[in-house]
């Protein structure tokens, strides 16, 4: 199983800064921050693909995913996230998460998005990227139920379900039985921890992989039953208000029990 990191934690330094925390803790991949007004180590529009790569070979990291986080049911945000798929595909980037935007419950932010996904997979896919689509708290596409009907929906290339435990968990699902309904569907996975049904998330220190309440070993396990061999990236937000060696123990620590349990699971 393979295991990297969301440079999102990392949110308060520069991109060369970031990825050389990502390494030091252990990750050998790489999930790059493009979240305008959160987080942008990367920028379609500013950045070139080819500085970016150099200095992920001076680390020795692969990128993997880039999160591009942004409202699908907002036709003006499809032509930036048009831009950032084809960066990651100039990276060799296999994936780019965002979540669906829009409402729960609300027929019209579902299509929305739905229409949003139609549009973007076709496009992902001549890329040789896919769409990763989180179900994600208070957004269209929220549960598994709704991932799951969104999937049967639209049996197209080009997309996938980006799945988030900790999302699942706080709705109140079966995060085991949601990885393994979800697992041969899955475009890429995040992963963290939480310590109650709260939403929003709580600080970083409470999604420590292992500290808090989530059961991530049957996730894995679930995931590698399922044949899962894409992504799966530690994803901690918060990482602003935190100081340098604070995210970098979160990350550190995060990596040391999720790379054990994967251990296990491969032997």
């Amino acid at each position: 199983m393979r295991l990297g990191c969301n440079t999102v934690l990392f949110s308060k330094l520069d991109l060369p800064e970031a990825l050389r925390r990502v390494e030091w803790c252990g990750f050998k991949e790489v999930e790059l921050a493009a979240i305008p007004g959160m987080c942008e180590h990367v920028s379609p529009e500013r950045d070139d693909p080819a500085q970016v790569q150099a200095l992920l070979d001076e680390v020795g990291l692969r990128a993997v995913a880039i999160e591009a986080a942004t409202n699908l049911t907002n036709a003006d945000n499809l032509p930036r996230f048009i831009s950032v798929l084809r960066f990651a595909s100039a990276l060799g980037v296999e994936v780019v998460n965002t979540g669906s935007g829009g409402k729960t419950g609300d027929a019209a932010s579902e299509q929305a998005a739905y229409a949003a996904i139609r549009q973007l997979a076709p496009i992902a896919a001549d890329l040789g990227v896919r769409v990763g689509v989180k179900a994600h708290v208070n957004q269209a596409i929220d549960n598994t139920a709704r991932a799951l009907q969104a999937l049967e929906a639209m049996p197209i290339d080009g997309w996938g379900i980006n799945f988030d435990a900790s999302h699942l968990y706080r709705l109140g699902d079966d995060v085991v039985e949601s990885a393994r309904l979800l697992g041969p569907r899955l475009a890429s996975v995040h992963i963290r921890d939480t310590l109650e049904l709260v939403i929003p998330i709580g600080p970083p220190q409470t999604q420590i992989a292992g500290r808090g309440s989530i059961d991530l070993p049957g996730v894995l396990q679930a995931l590698q039953q399922a044949n899962y061999s894409g992504p799966i990236n530690l994803e901690v937000i918060g990482g602003a208000n935190l100081e340098d060696w604070q995210a970098s123990a979160v990350a550190a620590e995060s990596h040391g029990y999720l790379s054990r349990i994967m251990r296990t699971l491969d032997a």
